[in-house]
């Protein structure tokens, strides 16, 4: 049996109390070819001490920023000197499962090379690693029925994807530029960029413990002043450009009203009013 090398690009920001536990999960994968990548993106407590005590005697590529510079272009960074055929971005709070990236690489043998992207269900776990739910993604359809394949219009339409447990094709990555450094987050305009291009395979188990605490990046989705929504509005501009049905535009509108809605409920007024202009333009095709 083959074993294509695989990369993982461990991203720490202030993770100091977590990132023991993601690092001593790679080394305890199953899958025999993992090459490892950990960048801290200038953290402002122990993390960098940390990680360089337990990486003592391991192999190990090490990034470590002087400087914040954000999740995107810290991994941009670190992807050029990713040698695997296949990359997982992985979040120092978060843990991998013992058999996660021997299950998604079987997955992608199964699928074939026109799928370039995997995702499976989650664990969630609390600050203490104490199992409090389950990201089941089933549960996200209404027959329960995960779409796999062309994906695109269901991105647009309603998150479903617990963004830790992606493998993806590096050439998919490079063939994408990589992340979007203008954004203050990634997975939404990697998921509406890639989905255009490749297929994304699904696996129903849990091959990942997704850590849930207060100062996640998620958390900060919509709170008041929210950098984040900024970068959702750009990315469903990218969207416009890139639809080519009416169902993709439906699909764009009703993202939209869902974005508007949570950006007015955490008094984003201005973000949430020019989602609702981007959403007239979509509904009459006003493009410019």
């Amino acid at each position: 049996m083959q074993y294509p090398l695989v990369t993982i690009i461990c991203i720490s920001f202030n993770h100091s109390k977590y990132v023991a536990d993601a690092l001593n999960a790679v080394w305890n994968l199953e899958y025999p070819n993992v090459e490892l990548i950990i960048a801290d993106d200038a953290s402002t407590d122990k993390s960098q001490q940390v990680i360089k005590e337990l990486i003592l005697g391991k192999k190990v590529e090490l990034l470590f920023n002087t400087i914040n510079i954000g999740h995107c272009k810290t991994f941009n960074n670190a992807l050029k000197l990713a040698k695997g055929e296949f990359i997982i971005d992985l979040s120092a709070d978060d843990i991998l499962l013992p058999n996660s990236v021997s299950n998604g690489l079987a997955r992608f043998n199964e699928m074939g090379k026109s799928f370039g992207v995997f995702f499976s269900n989650a664990l969630h776990i609390d600050e203490d690693g104490i199992e409090i739910g389950a990201h089941i993604t089933p549960s996200f359809f209404y027959l329960g029925v995960v779409p796999q394949g062309d994906v695109y219009r269901n991105l647009l339409s309603k998150y479903f994807i617990s963004p830790p447990t992606m493998i993806f094709r590096k050439e998919l990555m490079e063939e994408l530029g990589g992340y979007n450094e203008a954004l203050s987050y990634e997975d939404f305009d990697f998921w509406v960029r890639s989905s255009r291009i490749t297929k994304y395979c699904y696996l129903s188990e849990a091959t990942v413990k997704k850590r849930i605490h207060t100062e996640s990046v998620s958390s900060k989705q919509y709170i008041k002043n929210s950098k984040m929504l900024g970068s959702t509005l750009q990315v469903c501009n990218t969207a416009f450009s890139l639809n080519k049905t009416k169902s993709e535009d439906f699909s764009l509108i009703m993202r939209l009203a869902y974005e508007a809605k949570m950006a007015l409920f955490s008094n984003n007024y201005s973000i949430a009013l020019k989602m609702f202009i981007l959403a007239i333009k979509v509904f009459f095709k006003i493009r410019s």
